[in-house]
Order: C-alpha cells, then sequence, then structure tokens
C-alpha cells in the first residue's frame, strides 16, 4: 500500500535505523518537509476537477487522473474502510470506462488493476484470491503496451513476492520487476522500500541499506 513521502521516508529511517542499531529503546527523529513546501492535498484536487468537471468526465485524461486521485486518497488519505472502499471502486469504474473506447492505453489497465486489488483486499482473502487473474491480466496488458512503466512494474513484483507460487508468486522475477521499476524511475521511493524489505527478507542487509539511505538522503 502506499504511503505519503514523509511517512514513507520515517519508515525508511525506522528501517536503517535497526539495520545500525538493533534492539529496543531506540529514538528517532521524524524527518520532516521544510515549511516552505506545501503541496497539495490529493483530496483537495479530487474536489476541484469533480467541481470542474463533474463526476463523469468525458474526455479520458481527466477519467484517469481522477482514477489516480481515487487511487491515492484511498492509499494516503481516506481512514475509514468505507471511504476507502468506495474511491478504489470509483477509481476502478474510471479507468474501465477508459479501457471500453482506448484498450491500448497501459496507463487505464495499471489504475483499472491498481483499483481494483486494493478494494479486493479490504474485502478479504477469497475476494482478493477471486480478482488475482483479472489483475495479472490487466498488469500484463500494461507492460506489454508500456514495458517501462514504474507503477505496473512494482505491481506486479509485489504480487509475485506475495502470492503463493501456485497463484503465480515467483520470488525471484519479483526482485527483477522492483530492480526494473527503479531502474526506470529512480525517484519512485515506494518502490525503493519494498525492495529494501525484500532484501531484509532475503538477508540481503547491505543492498537494503543501499535503497533506505537513497530514500532518507531525498529531497522531501
Amino acid at each position: 500500500m502506499a504511503l505519503p513521502e514523509s511517512n514513507l521516508q520515517l519508515r525508511a529511517i525506522m528501517l536503517l535505523g535497526l539495520l545500525v542499531f538493533p534492539g529496543p529503546g531506540m529514538v528517532l527523529a521524524e524527518k520532516k518537509p521544510p515549511l516552505s513546501q506545501t503541496p497539495v492535498s490529493p483530496l483537495t484536487e479530487l474536489h476541484a476537477i469533480l467541481a470542474e468537471h463533474g463526476q463523469d468526465p468525458s474526455d479520458n485524461a481527466t477519467r484517469l487522473r481522477l482514477a489516480n486521485l481515487y487511487l491515492e486518497n484511498g492509499q494516503d488519505i481516506h481512514q475509514e474502510e468505507d471511504l476507502k472502499r468506495q474511491a478504489f471502486e470509483e477509481g476502478a469504474r474510471l479507468a474501465q470506462q477508459v479501457l471500453e473506447t482506448e484498450e491500448t492505453n497501459a496507463e487505464a489497465h495499471y489504475l483499472y488493476a491498481a483499483n481494483l486489488g486494493s478494494a479486493a483486499q479490504l474485502s478479504g482473502i477469497m475476494a482478493s484470491a477471486m480478482t488475482v487473474g483479472t489483475l495479472k491480466t490487466h498488469v500484463r496488458q500494461a507492460l506489454e503496451l508500456n514495458p517501462r512503466h514504474a507503477q505496473a512494474l512494482h505491481m506486479m513484483g509485489m504480487m509475485m513476492e506475495e502470492l503463493p507460487w501456485f497463484l503465480g508468486g515467483n520470488p525471484e522475477m519479483a526482485l527483477s520487476h522492483l530492480i526494473k521499476a527503479i531502474e526506470v524511475k529512480p525517484d519512485y521511493m515506494r518502490a525503493r522500500l519494498d525492495l529494501a524489505k525484500i532484501y531484509l527478507k532475503r538477508n540481503n542487509t547491505q543492498a537494503a541499506r543501499t535503497e533506505l539511505q537513497y530514500i532518507v538522503a531525498a529531497p522531501s
């Protein structure tokens, strides 16, 4: 699940601290962004677009932007499960609308899979298992259309890491996809954090430290 950049950096600092100073009682300062930075909240941007275009915009570019914002709000902003589910379902609906007229749109395939998968996760293990085939189909299509789609590479890698082998899990390919995602987009910090966790899982602490240090050193 995605995290706001400030939270992501804090997670990286904590993991890095555990590598350097393992054990209880460690206190870490949160890395805070400069006061001059005032990023626009995904929820604020969502409301602005809805006010201008309505819930059912006529152009696919706006549909995709809304689908992405619904995904961000469901992952990062909303705390209540019902609001999260509503956001993911609306994001999937809009991405699916784009696919009805643009079957070769890689971003639409990715956003449909990401929103659908996030909604399924909220519904439990069985619901997630039932949608695995659909998710893999759309992520694969996104990568066939755009082999350098960093978010799709990340999603495919995490699916391969987390799924059992009989549902398509493949730890070796998972690592390969995560590495390629950050090669394509070096500032993709969420993929770097997941890559660091995978390295830790494989007891490759030096590689994990490298990824975590990159995240911590990046501008907020």
